[in-house]
């Protein structure tokens, strides 16, 4: 037991006289400190970085010299350390650090600087910040001052999936080689986008002529209405019994539809504040590229492709980059003996800012397409005039409008110690099924409407 109490008590010790105070000094000038016990000794590291001089049995004053680190350590009568602390001599660090202190009180954040061999100065920032926008701000806050020349990083994307374009100018920023930026925020944010890409078909199509394979002997007899039907073969039997103005009427027709729209993909991406994640749908093309010596195959991608990079800005505002591009096969050209393949595209790049929560839509990249038909009567057809009792035109125009929608959530990964149930399932016997013996339809159908239900409330991101 007493072991113990003497282990724990040296350990107090020791934690006690190895803790150091960081201190920040300009050349040429002071700071008094102040010790509850009286002063014996007092060393310093570097004299020619900073010096002291005791003014008091309790007080002592210290004064830099030149740029710098340097340790001080005071001793009372028993050779303890009564005082211990790390210097740093500094034109620029007193007035970095108040300034953190003061502009960001929430935040904890230190800065040391280091010199190497060759007399060249490094600044580490530790600590604590309270958002992703205090951290960023003390970084470049503390390199306009006392940074090297800044290198300009620019995170760049474009439709290829590539960072070789366009840039991102949220996700750019300035780079200092001689600080080290070790701050660390109480949790990483994590932006999640749910898109769906929807594909919107404003179809026109206009019939005109008359249907003759809906004409038949029986149905002209009957006075049956005309019912639309896919085109056959030209009926004998309906132009060899004659016809009446009544089904003509009703053969010739004008329909419109303008109803039709498909999901072409929902895809879910997530990604760290200050990153980018992309999506691809589709295929490669391979394509020869021939010179003098050799052919090289490269290929071009297809399909639908999201490319998207988001940021987190003061209270919880998120910007988000997005592009997007549908592009599909149409046909090919021949160059050199080589048929090489076209495609034809449509996409879109968008610069905006949103709320956790916030949905938002991209639409306006349109595609219109005519084509025209003509079918007819052998010989009957060809006739001026009167050939048109034999004929129909058809006109189909093909509009398509792709829109993009999305929702942007800030989510937080499930954490292990939570559970992740996953819906079970009771097969029933194909016996059961097919008698239809011992099957109890509302109790299976509410028993899966549960077990779904709660296993989607339980997966996933949470926020």
């Amino acid at each position: 037991m007493r072991t113990k109490l003497f282990c724990v008590v040296l350990m107090m010790v020791i934690s006690a006289t190895s803790y150091a105070e960081q201190l920040y000094l300009k050349p040429g000038s002071s700071k008094q400190i102040n010790t509850r016990e009286n002063i014996k000794t007092v060393f310093i590291s570097s004299p020619d970085i900073a010096d002291y001089k005791v003014i008091s049995k309790k007080s002592v004053v210290l004064y830099g010299k030149k740029s710098g680190m340097a340790e001080i350590s005071v001793y009372n009568g028993s050779s303890k350390v009564i005082y211990n602390a790390n210097l740093s001599v500094d034109p620029f660090l007193p007035d970095l650090s108040a300034r953190i202190k003061q502009q960001y009180p929430k935040s904890d954040v230190s800065i040391k600087r280091y010199n190497d061999n060759n007399g060249k100065s490094s600044y580490l920032l530790t600590g604590m910040a309270e958002s992703e926008e205090v951290k960023d701000s003390i970084y470049q806050m503390v390199g306009s001052l006392v940074g090297t020349t800044p290198t300009e990083v620019k995170i760049k994307a474009d439709m290829e999936m590539a960072i070789n374009s366009d840039d991102i100018p949220f996700a750019s920023y300035k780079r200092y080689d001689n600080i080290i930026n070790k701050i660390e925020l109480p949790s990483s944010n994590q932006v999640n986008v749910k898109l769906t890409v929807v594909e919107v078909s404003k179809e026109f199509t206009d019939n005109l002529g008359i249907e003759w394979s809906s004409l038949t002997l029986d149905s002209m007899l009957k006075g049956d209405s005309y019912t639309a039907n896919s085109p056959g073969t030209f009926n004998l039997l309906g132009f060899k019994h004659g016809f009446d103005a009544r089904n003509i009427s009703t053969l010739i027709n004008a329909v419109q539809n303008d109803n039709i729209a498909r999901v072409l993909a929902q895809p879910n991406l997530t990604v760290l504040s200050g990153e980018s994640a992309n999506f691809l749908v589709g295929g490669e093309i391979p394509i020869l590229m021939q010179d003098r010596d050799s052919t090289t195959v490269t290929y071009k991608e297809y399909g639908i492709r999201l490319n998207i990079a988001a940021k987190v800005e003061r209270k919880n505002k998120i910007k988000l980059f997005i592009s997007n591009e549908v592009s599909s096969v149409t046909g090919t050209y021949g160059y050199n003996n080589y048929q090489i393949p076209t495609l034809k595209t449509r996409k879109s790049n968008s610069t905006i800012e949103l709320a956790d929560g916030d949905s938002f839509a991209i639409g306006g990249l349109l595609n219109e397409a005519d084509k025209e038909a003509l079918t007819q009567v052998p010989f009957i057809g060809d006739i001026p005039v009167l050939g048109a009792l034999g004929r129909r035109t058809s006109t189909e125009r093909t509009k398509t409008e792709l829109v993009v929608f999305a929702t942007v959530n800030l989510v937080k990964p499930v954490s292990s110690s939570q559970r992740i149930e996953i819906p079970s399932f009771q097969r029933t016997s194909s016996s059961k099924l097919f008698f239809n013996v011992g099957v109890n339809d509302k109790a299976r159908d509410n028993r899966l409407e549960n077990e779904v239900v709660t296993f989607l409330d339980k997966v996933g991101f949470t926020r």
